[in-house]
């Protein structure tokens, strides 16, 4: 029975695509809900579904189906990926690292997630901390033409003129239409690294200092998405001697601490956040992790509620608490 019914999950799947490409949406999504009925585990069904309603601009339906991909397969990259994009699209940048975040968990040289990570902590403001991933992408792939766009950039804007001409070089060496640009962009970089050279020593030692500590925080990022958490509490705590109030870089600690096992420090660390900034909703949710992690079902469900009350579009709060109450229900109807 179970070979019968995915027999007839992949005939809908391939009426449900074939539909869609003759534009007629509605049997479209008819065949692809009949396959995922035949074949309920498969998350391919329902991220095509995703694919589908994306498309139709359908955006809140299309994020459920993505989840429901992700519910079934939580590793599932292609599901991360697109909840990325319309998070960002919904100027939800947050939650859209953490999708790109979940994609290079499971693919750490996705070159594509990996940028959009870079694009995504420029559009928050924060450059500085975009430059390893955007070193990152180049690493594996030499001739992204994008990201050594984009560090040419931001290496100028930060004052680094030699390293925006390296970058800007490359751009033009990689995509020849950049060249009238590119060789302005030089002329600019080299006349303003004359008037770099006459500032006085304390401002240039004051830059050093400065862009030493944001790197050293996205160091600690980076350390954090690759489990390498000893070495990302060790740059988080470096950080935070100088800067004793970052709320990242008190979560990148906490995180580290948590994936060292060290559990009781890491809910230390995210209730003074909570103090400090009561409506952190990062701190919320690895509250809930933490406590979900030790098995601890009740407080884990305290601190989704908390966060849901406060954002209820955060992703993954009403998939945890769904879970969670489920589990609760059970072992009550097991007394």
């Amino acid at each position: 029975m179970a070979n019968l019914n995915s027999t007839y999950a992949q005939r809908h799947y391939e009426s449900a695509l074939d539909y869609f490409e003759q534009g007629q949406y509605d049997k479209a999504l008819q065949q692809i809900d009949k396959a995922i009925k035949n074949s309920p585990n498969n998350p391919d069904f329902y991220s095509t579904k995703g694919v589908f309603l994306h498309r139709m601009n359908n955006i809140p339906h299309a994020i459920e189906a993505y989840q429901s991909a992700i519910r079934v397969a939580p590793d599932h990259t292609f599901s991360h990926y697109n909840l990325g994009l319309i998070y960002m699209k919904l100027n939800k940048v947050v939650q859209a690292i953490q999708e790109w975040e979940a994609v290079i968990h499971v693919k750490p040289r996705d070159t594509d997630a990996i940028f959009n990570i870079a694009v995504a902590l420029s559009h928050l403001g924060k450059s500085k901390q975009a430059i390893p991933f955007y070193r990152k992408v180049i690493e594996i792939e030499p001739g992204h033409v994008q990201a050594h766009q984009n560090l040419g950039v931001i290496y100028r804007d930060e004052g680094d003129f030699v390293k925006a001409k390296y970058h800007l070089q490359k751009l033009r060496e990689l995509d020849s239409t950049y060249m009238e640009v590119v060789a302005a962009e030089i002329i600019k970089c080299e006349e303003q690294e004359f008037l770099k050279k006459l500032e006085a020593d304390s401002q240039r030692i004051s830059g050093a200092i400065e862009e030493d500590g944001d790197n050293m925080l996205s160091n600690a990022l980076i350390a954090v998405i690759e489990e390498h958490f000893d070495k990302a509490l060790d740059y988080a705590e470096k950080y935070l001697a100088n800067n004793p109030e970052d709320i990242q870089a008190r979560l990148i600690q906490g995180q580290a601490l948590c994936g060292l096992s060290r559990n009781s420090d890491a809910i230390a660390t995210f209730m003074r956040i909570l103090v400090d900034s009561p409506d952190c909703l990062d701190a919320m949710f690895h509250l809930g992790n933490v406590f979900l992690g030790m098995g601890d079902l009740h407080k884990a469900l305290e601190y989704y509620e908390k966060l849901k009350a406060v954002d209820s579009d955060y992703p993954l709060a009403d998939e945890n608490i769904r879970s969670i109450k489920a589990k609760l229900s059970h072992v009550g109807s097991d007394d």
